[in-house]
């Protein structure tokens, strides 16, 4: 209970704003014009969804891989050279739901070096990066995969089953939680369990291989907690009154 009461408190983490705007990035590479970063800037703000770099491909500006050589410049990371789904099932299990919510994909793990990588197709999280460390007990680098690739291998993935994954919510619920996680860990017995907040979600990991370090792909059920979206505070309105002084006040809360 202690521990979760903890996780759920944690407020968002800040994202670190990008050195340099994807679109003037672009421009100085002489892959777009100003106009085009314009009119792409444009459409984003009409249509009111969607990365700029996505409103780059639909105009034709500019191709998937060109805006994500762009993207892995922003971040300062390589981009990943294909995604093979046979060679990302042989990786440690990060579960479906956490992958979604991230748009990022296991890549490849390196055992001489403990380093797991990680492709992401929208914005690099280095919070999720540092969730999936102490959780997987590892080192983790980021990479740059082309949006769609990401998206068409999350949607076959979709399609697989995951009987080590079980996800739960949303929930705000401590104490049905904690009952859950303890339900699980005394059926399974295993002989490590790890939990870490990672953005609405509570990762429990229950790990039942005891060769976990010198394999990422070692048994283990994970438990995601979706944490329901917080409700909006109460907002307060004054309504002015005749007979009020000036230190008096009237407020009813709706």
């Amino acid at each position: 209970m202690e521990q979760l009461s903890r996780l759920r408190g944690m407020p968002p983490p800040i994202q670190p704003p990008n050195r340099i705007p994807l679109g003037l990035l672009m421009v100085a590479r002489g892959k777009l014009t100003y106009t085009e970063v314009r009119a792409a800037l444009e459409a984003q703000r009409r249509a009111r969804y969607g990365k700029i770099g996505e409103w780059i491909e639909k105009l034709g500006f500019a191709t998937e891989q060109e805006v994500t050589t762009a993207l892995a410049l922003q971040w300062g990371c390589p981009v990943a050279s294909s995604l093979d789904l046979s060679a990302l099932q042989s990786l440690a299990n990060i579960p479906l739901p956490i992958l979604e919510a991230f748009q990022m994909l296991p890549f490849n793990y390196v055992a001489s070096t403990n380093t797991f990588y990680l492709a992401f197709g929208e914005r690099v999280d280095h919070a999720a990066l540092y969730a999936v460390e102490k959780i997987l007990d590892c080192r983790t680098q980021p990479c740059v995969a082309g949006r769609k690739s990401i998206a068409r291998q999350l949607d076959i993935m979709r399609q697989m089953p995951h009987p080590d994954d079980v996800e739960f919510g949303p929930m705000n619920d401590l104490a049905e939680m904690a009952r859950i996680a303890s339900s699980y860990t005394a059926r399974l017995n295993p002989h490590q369990v790890r939990l870490s907040r990672i953005g609405r979600f509570i990762w429990l990991r229950l790990d039942v291989n005891h060769r976990l370090r010198s394999k990422m792909r070692s048994p283990a059920t994970n438990l995601v907690f979706r944490l329901a979206a917080p409700s909006p505070s109460p907002i307060l309105f004054v309504r002015p009154s005749e007979s009020r002084g000036p230190n008096q006040s009237h407020s009813q809360q709706f």
